[in-house]
């Protein structure tokens, strides 16, 4: 939903304390005219950038004007009569009268009697830009207004600004804009056509032609002048708060909604690295922790190879300690025969990479190994290596060739 601001009759701008009315020139070079107004004059007009601006306006109230190309303004015909009415209706009366969606837009609103409502719009993205330089040198506004609404106004007038290359009209209170001033004169005649209430043009500039008044049929009344600002000066004073852009979302009190948004790019990247930091930080979890299963697995399947008459297995540690100090309490003539035929055959077990142990079973003073080899080849080797370097007696109870490997059954007793 794009932000809707009644600007009602709330004070606004008041011309009895020190002033700054500040006026954007170059946007991208960051220059800006001002001035200082109290209750005598206005003094001269000042040019610099936005740091000298601020070193200028410490602890003084600073209004901004802002082209008025910038700023559309509009006249609807709303029949409601109450601000929450009016908020609900106009997106919808604005939504063919913008050139992007609506929401896009900052609105400001000012009723008027006869079921008129006035609206200023601007867009989000110009308007933060606009506002972010001054934030960033902490210089303080507390009221924007559009060109347009500082020229000075009559009513059944037109005032034209010609300012270099830029012309700026306010045809009624609330209305008028910008346009490039060699589509002034076009735009003139439309606007006379169209308005045949207008009884006169009050027309300020700075020396430039106006060839093109002589033929209009309208009372034309010329001003020069050496500064624009001079002039805008004088009817920003006079603005009482209405229409008055640095409200809803943008007023003071809720600057820092909108400030936080200048970091959004940065912030996304934060988020987004931290979140490719949190996902593999899961995954290594995941993943050793789908390790450890997989290894309390198979060492729960070799302690039931290896003890069979444990019929419940709770700890594998606690109960393998248990299984070792019952092997210890047997005889120590078959506890020593066991500890030899298995130190003996580990020897040559852990020398030979290929072969996996299966199972192991000590019964009878007899050592049986279940285990597996590349082919029946290294079985054989297997059975000459424990039998010439140990008094051994080695016994193939069974070989049986696989797909990739022979699967052979052992015995092995001291002779």
């Amino acid at each position: 939903m794009a932000w809707l601001q009644w600007s009602g009759g709330c004070a606004g701008v008041q011309s009895m304390a020190e002033r700054i009315i500040a006026r954007l020139i170059n946007q991208q070079d960051a220059c800006v005219q001002w001035l200082l107004v109290n209750d005598a004059t206005p003094s001269e007009t000042q040019q610099g950038t936005l740091q000298d601006l601020a070193n200028s306006a410490k602890n003084k109230p600073v209004t901004l004007i802002l082209p008025a190309s910038d700023v559309l303004l509009l006249a609807l015909d709303l029949p409601v009569k109450t601000a929450s009415q009016i908020k609900k209706a106009l997106p919808f009366a604005l939504d063919d009268l913008l050139a992007d969606d609506v929401e896009t837009y900052h609105l400001v609103w000012h009723r008027h009697p006869k079921d008129k409502v006035y609206v200023a719009a601007i867009s989000h993205d110009k308007f933060q830009a606009c506002l972010l330089p001054f934030q960033d040198v902490g210089i303080e506004l507390d009221s924007v207004y559009p060109e347009t609404l500082c020229l000075p106004y009559q009513d059944q007038s037109c005032s034209i600004l010609i300012d270099r290359h830029n012309a700026i009209l306010r045809s009624g209170q609330w209305l008028g804009g910008g346009i490039d001033v060699e589509v002034l004169p076009a735009f003139v005649d439309k606007l006379l056509e169209e308005n045949p209430h207008l009884q006169s043009l009050q027309v300020w500039d700075a020396g430039v032609s106006k060839q093109w008044l002589f033929g209009l049929p309208i009372i034309k009344v010329e001003h020069e002048l050496d500064s624009p600002l001079q002039l805008l000066q004088a009817g920003a004073v006079k603005l009482g708060g209405e229409l008055n852009l640095l409200s809803g979302q943008y007023s003071r009190k809720n600057k820092a909604d909108w400030q936080w948004k200048k970091w959004s790019p940065a912030l996304g990247v934060i988020l987004l690295a931290a979140l490719i930091q949190t996902g593999g930080f899961l995954n290594g979890y995941w993943k050793q922790k789908s390790e450890l299963a997989s290894l309390e697995t198979q060492t729960l399947a070799l302690f039931k190879q290896t003890f069979p008459d444990v019929k419940r297995v709770v700890n594998i540690k606690v109960q393998a300690d248990q299984q070792l100090t019952e092997l210890k309490k047997q005889s120590s003539e078959n506890g020593s025969r066991f500890m030899r035929l298995l130190y003996q055959s580990g020897e040559v077990l852990s020398a030979n990479p290929g072969f996996q142990l299966r199972q192991l079973d000590f019964a009878n003073d007899i050592l049986q190994l279940q285990l597996t080899a590349p082919d029946i080849s290294q079985i054989e080797q297997f059975k000459q290596q424990l039998e010439s370097s140990n008094e051994l007696s080695i016994k193939v109870q069974s070989a049986e060739a696989g797909q990739n490997t022979v699967e052979a059954h052992l015995e092995i007793r001291e002779k």
